[in-house]
């Protein structure tokens, strides 16, 4: 089953695994990254997700486990789909039809962008866990930049520490 509105080219567009799939589209590398750069920080990607910076020490640690789970849940979904399409193609009682495998190749490309981007996501939240100044930096920087684009709150009296 297709996610999002994407769906695969079919023998009758003329294009099997086509630019359109591994190139031409970016409906694979933006929907999972897209909605991460939205949840981090209004939708532009912003230099490694500064959004995080925003997080304690507790929730950073958690985004880091959480996204590098994912990643490797990716990661099994593409070595099961390799195992069973390889299963298929050494034992083909049936030719796989275009769209079937338009399709696979389809769910490869999107699982490999999944996986790349919960590793980046992993990545940038261990980087700021190392080092809490650069961190507090980033955070400063990301209110900034967050409340002149109006999605930060002006605070009406000054907060704990200001």
């Amino acid at each position: 089953m297709l996610t999002g509105s994407h769906v695969a080219p079919t023998a009758n567009d003329g294009a099997f695994i086509s630019a359109e799939i591994f190139g031409g589209d970016h409906a694979a590398a933006t929907s999972l990254g897209e909605l991460l750069d939205h949840l981090l920080g209004g939708g532009v990607r912003i230099q490694a997700d500064a959004g995080l910076s925003r997080f304690c020490q507790q929730r950073l640690a958690v985004i880091k486990h959480g996204a590098e789970a994912q990643s490797l849940e990716c990661l099994h979904g593409l070595q099961a789909m390799s195992l069973v399409l390889g299963v298929a193609l050494e034992h083909p009682r049936d030719e796989l039809s275009m769209p079937v495998l338009a399709d696979v190749a389809w769910h490869f490309h999107v699982q490999l962008h999944a996986v790349e981007r919960w590793r980046e996501l992993a990545e940038n939240a261990a980087g700021l866990l190392e080092n809490q100044r650069v961190a507090g930096d980033v955070a400063h920087c990301y209110v900034s930049w967050a409340r002149s684009i109006g999605e930060w709150p002006e605070s009406e009296s000054p907060g704990p520490g200001q």
